[in-house]
């Protein structure tokens, strides 16, 4: 969350919801605390993943046209880059030599698997901030912001995610806000049409064998209606809120941990280490 004090506005990100959801205290030391935040050898795998797909989407006419090993070597040579930076390691990096195996596996199951069935020619890296018609408390706008990993010409959106696991669909097509906000976006930006609008996870899942997912939500008006509502309690919330140590501090949720938890040092690990 960030307030523009020019424009009289507040804009949310998805991200900012997500870590609300799991915990306010993540939340609030987000907002005041952002010096804290790092990311991990997972997410490091992630950026190097991502980076190989965006070389991969924005320099070639359409799947059958990427090199496997040239993308893997984009990949790998990302991720190594990453991992020189000071990431919090996890379990993950117990076995270093097993990162590049995990790497080419996940980049050979989309080129494979997933990548047939991605429309070429969409937006990269897309940017975009709409309104939600809410007024926080404060008399400002709320809008939602954010970044797409890819939208097509036809409106459809992707998401790439590197997963330990697989996903469960019913599970994200009953409860994942990212697919909401994005579709919303899409929208109301334009970029899509329709009563009913689509979001794909693109899953790769971090093994030394490839293990490739698409798995597919919807999301209708009923669900932006209610994700703005949602953004509103949040930032209303936040709003009354702001100047206070504390907000409710949510140690039973399972990243609460010095591994998952940029803020664990100065939340409960300085009390309980």
């Amino acid at each position: 969350m960030r307030t523009d004090d020019e424009n009289k506005r507040i804009y949310v990100r998805q991200s900012w919801l997500g870590d609300l959801m799991i915990c306010p205290q993540r939340a609030n030391l987000a907002l005041t605390m952002p010096m804290f935040r790092s990311g991990s050898d997972a997410t490091a795998i992630g950026t190097g993943v991502h980076s190989a797909i965006e070389w991969a989407l924005g320099g070639h006419e359409d799947h059958t046209a990427i090199n496997t090993d040239e993308m893997i070597e984009v990949a790998q040579t990302q991720v190594a880059s990453e991992l020189e930076k000071p990431v919090k390691l996890t379990r993950i990096s117990d076995k270093p030599e097993t990162i590049p195996l995990a790497v080419g596996a996940m980049i050979t199951g989309w080129v494979d698997e997933i990548a047939p069935q991605v429309e070429w020619g969409g937006k990269i890296e897309h940017r975009f901030q709409y309104p939600t018609g809410h007024l926080a408390v404060n008399g400002y706008e709320i809008w939602m912001e954010g970044t797409m990993d890819y939208i097509t010409p036809n409106g459809v959106i992707w998401d790439w995610k590197t997963a330990s696991r697989a996903y469960n669909e019913s599970e994200k097509q009953k409860k994942a806000h990212q697919p909401t906000v994005y579709c919303a976006a899409a929208v109301s930006t334009g970029l899509a049409e329709g009563p009913e609008q689509i979001f794909r996870f693109g899953v790769m899942v971090r093994q030394q064998s490839p293990k490739p997912q698409v798995v597919q939500v919807t999301r209708t008006r009923a669900h932006y209606d209610f994700l703005h509502r949602q953004a509103k309690a949040a930032v209303d919330q936040a709003v009354i809120s702001s100047g206070q140590r504390d907000w409710f501090m949510n140690d039973q949720h399972v990243l609460c941990s010095s591994t998952w938890c940029d803020y664990w040092s100065i939340c409960k690990g300085s009390h309980i280490p």
